[in-house]
């Protein structure tokens, strides 16, 4: 730890030296050498400059989490540094093993927390909260990851600026210290700031180029400041999500998503989708096989049913990506500032100057990057398997009579999310290539991750009906059709109806008692009290117009999954869940309890993990937080969390647990 503080002193000088057409143009010497928080404006400035720590972090933690995950493998030409990240044999020597990282963007974080005035105001409003409350989620973040790296560190909260500081900071916290000390903070600005002012700071700008591209002038590149920050609750919840305080967690993102929803409905819409289209197969290596779809699919008809942007718009060069909530934008070419190395890692001429790559495919997407040989990274057999095995859900026939419901079939037909792995053609038809890192942006959170976080909190809750509805449906005003009540025959003077033996009889008509029907009464009363999404007073936030803001998330990859007789149902897909976790741990025969589909429902999101964040840098923390988790519930067994996790990493390491799963700390 000594070592690390000394370091972030020496560099403290030289902090800013990058130039004034740096991707984020900050003057960081102003700063550091005259260290004045007290003007309105000081402070952009080291914001700006705790952007520039997170920079040089992005690349670390990008690496520790996909690497150290199931969903990517290694070919001959990784780097050793990679190697031994994805089979957990990482030694201090890794080129992506620096504590280091973590504390220069904690450091200079409570710097600004420590020194900040909060009282600025112009007129009556304060103009310094929301900057500060996005400071203080900065390291809050970066704390979070830490924990979950190495399991233990030091807890600093003051700035260390002296010898004498460095030598007082030595002692070592369990990460659940860490992330409570954390949740304490945000929770005291939650108390003291309104929703508004703990929003993210846009500095009144919603979009700036930040350059050109070496290799075709006619791409720019463009960020969004507010983007470039991290929600308060939506940090918070997670922190309360890995210490398994799930209703807390849950709250916060309900928060998240009623303030965003209300004023900025895009942050809070998960209506993107990927129709599965039959060209798939000549680009994507994932579909090669699918020569012979359903004479009854129609990949046509699909897409009209929708008016929704496609999914992989998420994956771009605009300010605005998708759905995107938060990113960390990488320079444009080594003179503007500082660039990664994760794009050349999967096999991308990202800053090279020759618009034409040493590999061709016959897909160009959304971001057509030069594509090398080069690669060192690709998708696993687990992601390839998982993908090309999924059922996909579409559109039949519409009935002419009766109720005017759609006709849905399902088929092995994959899941559409692997779309954006692509493959060359012809002597190049080897190479095979993942897109989303194509684009230099290191997405930290999406609007998806929120809604699917919400999800795993509901589940261990004891709500997995609720956790389902974020699949199949989305939680939105219409989520009461899919209420599950039974309803008893009365006679004309209202009183109950009974049979020979004296039970009530059942009105089979008015009553929603078949697998179509799955939101338990105790989920729709949490749905509309505790979390009041389809409460009367959001019934303007959550709910569906002409456009659906509102899907499953499921159906990103999985196509018609929400309509009602979709035989994508809560009972039938969770007890197949149980049936494999049974056979495939050897737990004798399922009993279907409700500990059963607790468990089987944060599996199931474990899967729509894998699909939807595949390659964004998230796998390694998802599965470790998911362990420590079942371990905690104790279902099966009191290490079960560990028994799964090793298998889930079996190909990576054997015998991976929540014990021996951090890297070494230096």
């Amino acid at each position: 730890m000594k070592k690390i503080l000394y370091s972030i002193i020496a560099v403290l000088g030289i902090f800013g030296t990058t130039s004034c057409s740096d991707v984020l143009e900050s003057d960081s010497s102003r700063q550091l050498f005259e260290p004045s928080l007290s003007e309105k404006t000081d402070s952009v400035f080291y914001a700006y400059g705790i952007m520039q720590a997170m920079q040089q972090l992005a690349d670390q933690y990008y690496f520790q989490n996909e690497m150290r995950g199931d969903l990517v493998t290694t070919t001959s030409k990784a780097t050793t540094h990679l190697k031994n990240l994805a089979s957990f044999t990482a030694d201090v020597t890794n080129k992506y093993d620096s504590v280091y990282l973590y504390y220069k963007v904690i450091n200079n974080c409570n710097y600004y927390l420590a020194h900040r005035d909060t009282t600025l105001a112009t007129g009556s409003r304060n103009v310094v909260c929301n900057e500060y409350a996005a400071v203080a989620s900065f390291r809050a973040w970066a704390y979070l990851q830490l924990a979950r790296q190495y399991g233990s560190a030091p807890y600093v909260t003051e700035p260390v600026t002296t010898i004498d500081q460095i030598n007082s900071n030595t002692s070592m916290s369990s990460y659940a210290t860490i992330l409570a000390g954390e949740a304490e903070n945000l929770e005291k600005l939650k108390a003291r700031y309104s929703d508004e002012q703990i929003d993210v700071p846009n500095f009144n700008q919603s979009s700036r180029s930040i350059g050109k591209l070496n290799w075709d002038n006619s791409i720019t590149k463009y960020i969004n400041p507010a983007r470039c920050f991290i929600p308060l609750n939506v940090v918070l919840g997670d922190i309360y999500l890995e210490l398994g305080e799930y209703e807390k967690a849950a709250k916060c993102y309900y928060q998240y998503l009623r303030y965003q929803g209300e004023h900025n409905l895009s942050l809070a819409a998960v209506g993107y989708v990927t129709f599965l289209t039959t060209n798939y197969r000549f680009y994507s290596p994932i579909f090669k096989n699918l020569t012979d779809f359903p004479a009854d699919y129609n990949a046509s008809q699909q897409s009209t049913l929708w008016n929704a942007p496609n999914w992989e718009s998420s994956f771009t060069h605009s300010s605005w990506p998708g759905d995107v909530i938060s990113y960390i934008p990488m320079s444009v070419n080594y003179t503007q500032g500082k660039t990664t190395d994760i794009p050349a890692t999967f096999g991308y001429s990202y800053y090279g100057t020759d618009k034409n790559g040493d590999v061709k495919t016959p897909y160009e997407g959304l971001f057509n990057c030069p594509k090398t040989q080069e690669i060192q990274v690709v998708p696993s057999k687990t992601y390839c398997d998982s993908a090309r095995t999924a059922q996909y859900y579409y559109y039949t026939e519409r009935s002419t009579v009766g109720k005017q419901y759609w006709s849905i079939k399902n088929a092995p037909l994959g899941d559409a999310r692997a779309c954006i792995i692509n493959q060359g053609v012809g002597e190049d038809s080897s190479y095979v290539y993942c897109e989303k890192p194509s684009t230099a942006y290191i997405t930290l959170y999406r609007v998806t991750t929120v809604w699917l976080h919400l999800a795993e909190a509901l589940n261990r809750m004891g709500y997995p009906d609720a956790a389902f509805a974020v699949l199949k449906n989305g939680i939105h005003t219409e989520l009461i059709n899919y209420r599950r009540y039974v309803v008893y025959q009365r006679d004309e003077e209202g009183n109950l109806i009974l049979d020979e033996e004296g039970n009530r009889v059942i009105d089979t008509e008015n009553s929603h008692i078949d697998d179509n029907y799955y939101l338990s009464q105790d989920a729709y009363e949490l749905l509309t009290t505790t979390l009041p999404f389809l409460a009367q007073e959001n019934s303007e936030i959550f709910r569906n117009g002409t456009v659906k803001a509102f899907t499953g998330i499921h159906s990103h990859g999985a196509g018609a999954v929400d309509y009602i007789n979709s035989t994508y149902r809560f009972n039938t897909v969770v007890r197949a869940k149980i049936d494999d976790i049974y056979a495939k741990f050897n737990l004798g025969t399922p009993s279907y309890t409700k500990e059963d589909y607790i468990n089987a429902m944060e599996d199931l999101l474990c899967d729509e993990y894998a699909m939807e964040f595949a390659f964004e840098g998230t796998r390694y923390s998802d599965l470790r937080r998911l362990a420590l988790h079942k371990n905690q519930a104790g279902t099966y067994s009191g290490n079960f969390g560990d028994t799964w996790l090793s298998h889930m990493l079996q190909n990576n390491a054997a015998g991976i647990t929540t014990q021996n799963c951090y890297l070494p700390y230096k």
